[in-house]
């Protein structure tokens, strides 16, 4: 059996929003939590500051992990981060690289009111971030919770 691609995503807060990945790929139209694979050798909290700075331009601190999802590729951890500095969508990496033909990204503040009415992918994460965020504010929950979801 193959092994699981290891991903790790920040949460973000700004401004009473949250940063999210605007994405338009083969006919698609969702969001996406900050972050990506890890590398050889990278812990989980060095790829978070890694992906957020070059996908958005933004330097942060992960505070704690928040979720672990797993579906049948991919182990995603989710940690919440904090803002340090930087410029929100000066971010330059492969994703914006001419001829990625990964279709487009565009780096977005969402109202934590909407995040129901999105396409907030994983949905299983962002149906929890969501409740989350209403039961204990912007500081989320002080224990991990694993979430199992299906690939859409």
């Amino acid at each position: 059996m193959e092994k699981k691609r290891e991903r790790a995503r920040a949460i973000i807060f700004r401004e009473g929003k949250f940063v999210s990945m605007y994405r338009e790929k083969q006919g698609r139209i969702y969001y996406t939590f900050p972050g990506g694979g890890i590398e050889e050798n990278e812990s989980e909290e060095a790829c978070v500051k890694r992906e957020v700075f070059e996908e958005f331009g933004i330097i942060v601190e992960p505070i704690k992990k928040v979720y672990i999802y797993e579906n049948k590729i991919s182990i995603e951890h989710f940690y919440l981060a904090k803002w340090l500095s930087g410029e929100f969508g000066s971010g330059k990496g492969e994703e914006f690289q001419e001829n990625q033909n990964n279709g487009i990204y565009i780096p977005k503040l969402i109202e934590i009111s909407d995040i129901p009415k999105l396409p907030l992918m994983p949905p299983e994460v962002a149906s929890t971030f969501y409740d989350d965020y209403i039961r204990n504010g912007k500081d989320l929950r002080n224990d991990v919770k694993f979430i199992y979801g299906e690939i859409k």
